[in-house]
């Protein structure tokens, strides 16, 4: 089958790269990956930030500097939300029918952004429906939200990573604090990984998979003034790094 034909059986438009949504052609909603993910690594995203779909407003967050703050993006975050929020029934549909076009791979939920639209719940489930329906798709995402914490932990093929981790804090910080935070994990035997993309300038998603796999992935502390190289902790740190 063709693409145009993919999407008709979906019950959506395609012509030109191009889908319709109710009066107007727009890019294919999931976008494949950027520097950091890997070009094999496809994304959806919508805007961060207490304004967006997130619950808090991190410090330095790195959704909303940089390449996220370019207009042309802004806009496609805020489509994006717009038809989830608006009609989760065609966001269903469109990625449903672009998972078909692709076959397999992985998948990375929120590049930017989290579960907190108009309609978390809904929202929530309608990803379960799409990770449970594709199951040569790896998917991941990353949550502050606890009660989605756990929402995929019955599918073999997706996995959530905790943001904030209960009784420590969040997932990502300076050197010190993710040696103390891994060594904590560790003493619970929990599965936990430190993400080398904090010492490997080359490291992508598409060549690791362990946010598909992990229960806790730390991340060094990026997209602030913060330089990890020049952290006293920071040999410490890659050498735990490296022994992974």
């Amino acid at each position: 089958m063709t693409k145009k034909q993919i999407y008709a059986a979906h019950g959506i438009a395609f012509k030109g790269g191009r889908i319709l949504y109710h009066d107007k052609w727009i890019p294919e909603l999931l976008k494949a990956g950027n520097s950091k993910t890997g070009a094999q690594v496809y994304t959806w995203s919508m805007p961060a930030g207490l304004h967006g779909t997130c619950i808090c407003n991190c410090k330095g967050c790195y959704a909303e500097k940089g390449f996220y703050n370019m207009p042309d993006v802004k806009a496609a975050l805020v489509r994006n939300m717009d038809i989830v929020n608006d009609d989760i029934e065609f966001f269903y549909n469109a990625v449903s029918a672009q998972l078909e076009i692709i076959g397999s791979g992985e998948i990375r939920i929120h590049a930017a952004g989290d579960f907190n639209t108009k309609n978390p719940v809904e929202y929530a489930n309608t990803w379960y429906r799409i990770v449970k329906e594709n199951p040569a798709f790896l998917f991941w995402t990353y949550t502050k939200m606890p009660e989605f914490e756990q929402l995929f932990n019955d599918l073999p093929n997706g996995n959530i990573v905790k943001s904030v981790i209960n009784g420590i804090g969040y997932n990502f910080g300076h050197c010190d604090y993710i040696i103390s935070t891994y060594n904590k994990l560790r003493a619970m035997n929990a599965s936990v990984y430190i993400c080398r993309c904090g010492i490997d300038k080359s490291q992508h998603c598409a060549n690791c998979g362990h946010c598909a796999t992990a229960q806790f992935v730390l991340f060094i502390e990026h997209s602030t003034e913060y330089k990890a190289e020049q952290d006293p902790a920071y040999a410490e740190l890659k050498a735990i790094i490296d022994a992974q």
